[in-house]
């Protein structure tokens, strides 16, 4: 008779067994939720290499190139092309975690048990950060008016299908592939949809009204289209009055021009500070100032007509507690807001003139009175002072249409730790995501931690290939 050794004690785990602490199986079951709980994620370009990476590592991924058409006739050679990529170099700075302690007296419930207790939830804060992570990056589309169609708090029922055949056309013009365009919305936009026959009506949905049923808005007018909870949203009425002023433009201001625009107001305007017009309705911000509160010139022309005495909507700034370096990644302390602190989804800029930088808050908690932290899309890309200024965005919702080629969510493999530290580890890799998994027994806390984390790097692929439809 034979016999086996092994050099690891091997432990067998079920669904009701008590020895359910092993790194392999919450890696793989960690992986299954994960995909169930991302949307824009699952529907970008995505690159995995199973090499192992370290956090702030530059990864290359490619830009798919285009071919020409030649002609032929009897006789003549075949002209070769080269099959070219261009390549755009993706830094791994979006090193996502949630850490917790399963303590003694949990420790004996079944793995099923302790899923649905620890990894579930951990998983999903996880799958919220990626989203939010990919789609923080719509500013990067919102440069020029035509990176953009629509207007801030104003998709309705009866524009909806408007706003969506613009955002087809700005995508056709840009040569998107028909195949593999998605629209993903906030729930405000989402519902704005649904109030329309053309959205309803499975005779005229041509999917006999299973999306409906499912919740999902299907295949429309080309987009394959999903709500996103984690789309970049602000609700006005979120906003508190101490946040936001109104004023008025006083002339009538025609589509194309710009420039100085005087207004009353009543709040002492900054340079920075996010400025919306009524019926241009774009995320436009002060570029200049002639007497405080009398002439604003904002930093683009309009791109719909304004009426005399227009709305303005002008967003305050609040302040950055401490500096922070070129390339930091983690929390930054905000103050200097009055009642209500910069929220999840809304984009906030610092800087003026080329120093500007935009980005959209992906996580945001009161960490003391009167201070706000906040994670951003993407580590700085220039390096903040104390008291220096912030610019919250203005409210509305920043949908985006893209074609699968527009965003790029890169990820690679964490080193697993040295066993012999007494910590048991696992990557799992699925779907060209990986995540792992590090339990280590804590004496003084009385409990297993358990950390679950994941190395990416979100860019932007091409710039053509999306289109911002704001509601």
């Amino acid at each position: 008779m034979k016999t086996l050794y092994f050099n690891k004690a091997q432990v067998a785990c079920f669904a009701n067994d008590n020895d359910a602490f092993i790194p392999e199986h919450w890696a793989q079951e960690g992986l299954a939720i994960l995909e169930e709980n991302m949307v824009i994620a699952n529907l970008v370009h995505r690159d995995f290499e199973d090499e192992v990476k370290n956090y702030g590592d530059v990864v290359n991924t490619r830009r798919p190139g285009t071919f020409r058409i030649s002609r032929k006739k009897d006789g003549t050679t075949l002209a070769q092309q080269d099959a070219s990529a261009t390549n755009v170099q993706v830094p791994l700075d979006q090193w996502f975690y949630t850490s917790f302690t399963i303590k003694d007296g949990e420790a004996s419930k079944s793995f099923q048990d302790l899923v649905d207790i620890y990894l579930r939830p951990g998983m999903q804060s996880i799958a919220r950060a990626v989203d939010r992570a990919v789609l923080g990056r719509s500013h990067n589309f919102l440069g020029t008016p035509t990176g953009r169609v629509g207007r801030l708090q104003n998709l309705t029922s009866a524009v909806s299908k408007d706003y969506m055949l613009e955002a087809r056309e700005v995508l056709n013009v840009n040569k998107a592939p028909m195949d593999g365009r998605n629209l993903v919305l906030a729930p405000s936009s989402e519902t704005a949809l649904l109030k329309t026959e053309l959205f309803i009506k499975a005779n005229e949905r041509g999917d006999g009204g299973t999306a409906l049923e499912n919740a999902e808005l299907g295949r429309i007018l080309g987009f394959r289209t999903y709500m996103d909870q984690n789309v970049n949203s602000l609700l006005y009425a979120s906003v508190s009055a101490s946040e936001v002023t109104e004023g008025t433009i006083t002339d009538i201001q025609p589509a194309g021009e710009g420039g100085v625009q005087n207004c009353t107001m009543t709040h002492a305007c900054v340079i920075g500070e996010f400025a919306v017009v009524d019926g241009n309705d774009q995320p436009t911000y002060i570029t200049a100032l002639t007497g405080a509160t009398t002439d604003i010139t904002l930093n683009e022309v309009n791109k719909f007509a304004t009426a005399a005495l227009a709305k303005l909507s002008v967003y305050h700034a609040c302040t950055v507690k401490g500096g922070y370096a070129l390339g930091y990644s983690e929390a930054i302390v905000l103050d200097g807001w009055t009642t209500v602190a910069p929220a999840v989804g809304q984009l906030v800029a610092f800087g003026v003139g080329a120093a500007r930088r935009t980005y959209t808050v992906i996580e945001s908690w009161l960490s003391a009175v009167g201070e706000q932290s906040v994670i951003l899309d993407r580590p700085l890309e220039v390096a903040l002072i104390n008291a220096q200024a912030a610019f919250p965005g203005p409210a509305g919702a920043l949908n985006m249409a893209f074609h699968r080629d527009a965003l790029a969510l890169v990820t690679r493999p964490l080193a697993v730790p040295n066993g012999q530290m007494g910590v048991l580890s696992h990557v799992g890799s699925y779907n060209n995501i990986s995540m792992r998994v590090s339990m280590q027994y804590d004496i003084q806390e009385g409990g297993t931690v358990v950390n679950l984390d994941i190395l990416a790097g979100v860019a932007v692929l091409d710039a053509n290939l999306a289109v911002i439809l704001l509601g």
